[in-house]
């Protein structure tokens, strides 16, 4: 029985709904711009080393005595939610950032059954459904390996006093006039902060250099000066 799990909730256990065949999985569109250059053979390409966003349609039926309470109930959900992670039974350790924002056609097909489609707007990439912390407590560090296939923007929690550095694969951060517990990084979203009494404030001031990244393949990962602790969240991606 395929299936999929969406904003904490399952497409057949909690609303009966039937997916008709496997729905088609799409690797994201990489940007690369191509300029066409007078006198001058073939394009010059700039690659952004971006992606673009990808779509899944799921075809979907249900059967109900009650088709439009039914109905109602499943686009409360599915509208409701937002954006959140998508999970198919399929492939149930991997999971999709994935929002519903298009209109959904409900057809009658006899009184007691409707099929309809529903297409998600997803990000990119796939990431681990399961993506245990790693907490790093000697300077000396330690190796970790990336288990996707495309290099992580990690979450790394810094415990520091002062001023300090971490570094990832030759890669340096250093921070500076350290006043707080600890410091987060989200490569994501490419922000410090740290928490404040429930409220983030931010900590852009205290750090230098690039947001880290972790290689596919081995990353070494060492600390230095009033760095005591790392806690790192690897977010592993796939296409």
């Amino acid at each position: 029985m395929l299936s999929f799990t969406f904003g904490g909730k399952n497409s057949f256990d909690d609303y009966k709904i039937l997916i008709s065949q496997r729905p088609s999985l799409p690797s994201a569109k990489r940007r690369v711009n191509y300029i066409d250059i007078p006198g001058r053979d073939s394009s010059f390409r700039y690659d952004e080393g971006t992606y673009e966003d990808i779509t899944i349609a799921v075809e979907c039926s249900i059967k109900d005595n009650n088709i439009p309470n039914k109905l109602d109930e499943i686009k409360a959900w599915l509208f409701s939610v937002g954006e959140s992670e998508l999970i198919f039974s399929f492939q149930s350790d991997k999971k999709y950032k994935a929002q519903v924002v298009n209109t959904i056609d409900f057809k009658q097909v006899y009184n007691i059954t409707s099929s309809f489609i529903i297409i998600f707007n997803c990000r990119p990439f796939k990431y681990a459904v399961s993506s245990s912390s790693v907490t790093i407590t000697s300077g000396g560090g330690i190796t970790i390996v990336n288990e996707g296939t495309l290099i992580s923007k990690p979450i790394i929690t810094v415990y520091c006093t002062g001023n300090g550095s971490f570094i990832i694969n030759n890669r340096e951060v250093l921070l500076s006039n350290v006043n707080v517990q600890a410091i987060t990084l989200d490569s994501e979203f490419e922000e410090a902060y740290y928490i404040n009494d429930g409220t983030m404030v931010n900590a852009t001031n205290m750090i230098t250099g690039e947001f880290p990244l972790l290689d596919v393949g081995n990353n070494n990962i060492t600390f230095a000066g009033g760095v005591t602790k790392l806690e790192i969240t690897p977010n592993w991606r796939w296409l």
